[in-house]
């Protein structure tokens, strides 16, 4: 963390002169957008258009991907959150776990990414990265995050969704599983 981190985190965070229903938007977004992410793009894989169905697998593979990738890189910088070292106000109780990079928002834009790259509309592509931005805003506005947490988790997300956009299409997956699921 540096001063400018700091100075930008300090902006954002939401302290306690902030305006309770800001305060209960923040919270919104951090604890329902995840749920309401995955739970829509599960609904698109499963019955959506025929044309929408594998990237939305793939929007679930990369969250998944990124999920991984956020935990392991957690692990490797063991960064203190801001209300672990007195910063700010803290609006959603949560372990002191390290916070480099944000899970949420590297889940958040690996969402957005892939789900951009879809066959739909830009209102759609619009929604989706409204609500990582949404949802990474709040992260530090609750105080639980550092703004370089999510810019980090952001390049993390990014990267995750494109990965899984250069492997084979969905289609192609039930071959190999199938052969798979036979050896024993």
């Amino acid at each position: 963390m540096n001063g400018l981190d700091q100075t930008v985190f300090l902006w954002l965070n939401l302290g306690a002169t902030a305006p309770p229903k800001l305060v209960e938007v923040a919270r919104l977004a951090s604890l329902q957008l995840p749920h309401w992410m995955i739970a829509a793009t599960l609904a698109v894989a499963l019955a959506g258009r025929p044309a929408w169905r594998p990237q939305a697998w793939r929007v679930l593979l990369s969250m998944a991907l990124a999920a991984v990738a956020a935990a392991l890189l957690k692990h490797g910088f063991q960064h203190a959150r801001p209300f672990a070292l007195g910063l700010g106000t803290q609006c959603l109780p949560h372990g002191k776990s390290a916070g480099f990079p944000s899970s949420h928002a590297t889940a958040a834009m690996a969402f957005a990414v892939s789900a951009a790259l879809a066959p739909v509309r830009w209102p759609a592509r619009l929604l989706v990265g409204a609500a990582a931005l949404a949802l990474s805003w709040s992260r530090i506005a609750l105080g639980l995050h550092f703004p370089s947490d999510v810019l980090a988790a952001w390049a993390l997300g990014a990267l995750c969704a494109l990965a899984v956009q250069r492997l084979p299409a969905p289609n192609r997956w039930r071959p190999l599983l199938l052969h798979f699921g036979r050896r024993g």
